[in-house]
């Protein structure tokens, strides 16, 4: 099953637009206009090799660009008491594995190190007060750890996208959409190039393409400031 993709976010004008947006400093203050633009650079990216099979605490603070915390127990379990577990199956999926590639298709099934890995995070509560890291959390975190294989995946990207409210097949319908639509590949090639975006995976700007969709629609600024 394929994605939903808004036919506007297919125009490579608006869509280079909306990266550019999201990337560029605001004008007032010459810092980030949003905080997620540093969820690659953190540190240097966490894919890289010197950390690219365990999870750091600058993992937990890219995340937090990303409007999401974890803190207390919650990072403690995952940097210390089941930090074993966890980078036992992040060392089972390789860093340069792309969702499109065939390889990938193990790797995000339901019994692949990486499902498992997303639902080991997923359902960490620490004690019976707390609440569970969830899934969007968890999503974001593997996201970080493995850019090129998994999407950032939130309520903006669920409604921008029309998808199902359990979505349990997120990750394999994008796989697919990138496998049977030759186009859209090239096309998230050609933004992330013309938005000097080349610190980001593809996957990576697929989804700030529809977060920003998600904020400024179809009449927004990018839609004024394109030319015709």
């Amino acid at each position: 099953m394929g994605i939903d993709i808004p036919a506007r976010l297919r125009d490579e004008d608006f869509a280079t637009c909306l990266v550019k947006r999201y990337l560029a400093p605001d004008p007032a203050t010459g810092r980030a206009r949003y905080s997620g633009a540093y969820f690659e650079r953190i540190g240097g990216g966490g894919d890289r090799p010197e950390v690219a099979y365990q999870f750091t605490a600058e993992d937990l603070l890219a995340v937090s660009m990303l409007s999401v915390r974890v803190d207390g127990y919650h990072a403690l379990h995952i940097l210390d008491y089941q930090a074993p577990e966890l980078s036992n199956l992040l060392s089972q999926i390789p860093p340069d594995i792309s969702l499109q590639d065939p390889e990938a298709e193990a790797l995000i099934a339901e019994d692949g190190p990486a499902w498992k890995l997303w639902d080991a995070i997923c359902d960490i509560e620490p004690r019976p007060e707390d609440h569970r890291i969830g899934p969007v959390a968890a999503g974001k975190l593997l996201a970080r750890k493995r850019p090129h294989l998994i999407p950032v995946y939130d309520s903006r990207i669920k409604k921008v996208l029309k998808r199902p409210r359990t979505d349990n097949s997120w990750w394999h319908d994008l796989r697919d959409q990138l496998i049977d639509d030759g186009k859209l590949g090239p096309e998230l090639e050609s933004v992330r190039h013309r938005a000097d975006a080349g610190h980001m995976s593809l996957l990576r700007v697929f989804d700030v393409m529809c977060w920003m969709f998600s904020w400024e629609g179809e009449h927004g600024p990018c839609t004024q400031e394109m030319p015709g």
